[in-house]
């Protein structure tokens, strides 16, 4: 847990996700607890108006998400529920902060 924090630690910054955040260690919110906890994630240094800059924005939300929900491989889930939670973590958080941005070029990234 004390890894864990640290890397929510390293996520600053000005831009609020709302994001579940496990209460233990190794535990995954259920989707119904998002946006009860926010990790912050810093674009100041982007340039949003650019695709460069809007891709690297895409890349440190799914790296935020991808701290806060837990693991997406079944070896490092442990099992298949923990790995289906954590991966409907993942996109739920990840499409919840992209629609904060209201960003089309942010929207189209993310729809692949």
């Amino acid at each position: 847990m004390k890894e864990s924090n640290q890397v929510r630690k390293l996520l600053i910054a000005s831009a609020v996700i709302v994001l579940g955040i496990p209460a233990i260690a190794g535990a995954t919110p259920s989707i119904s607890q998002i946006e009860d906890d926010a990790v912050r994630v810093s674009y100041a240094d982007l340039n949003l108006a650019n695709e460069a800059g809007v891709v690297k924005l895409y890349a440190r939300l799914q790296s935020a998400s991808r701290a806060v929900c837990g693991p997406r491989s079944l070896r490092e889930a442990g099992s298949t529920k923990q790995l289906s939670r954590n991966k409907a973590c993942y996109h739920n958080a990840l499409s919840k902060a992209v629609a904060k941005f209201d960003n089309a070029t942010l929207d189209r990234i993310h729809a692949g």
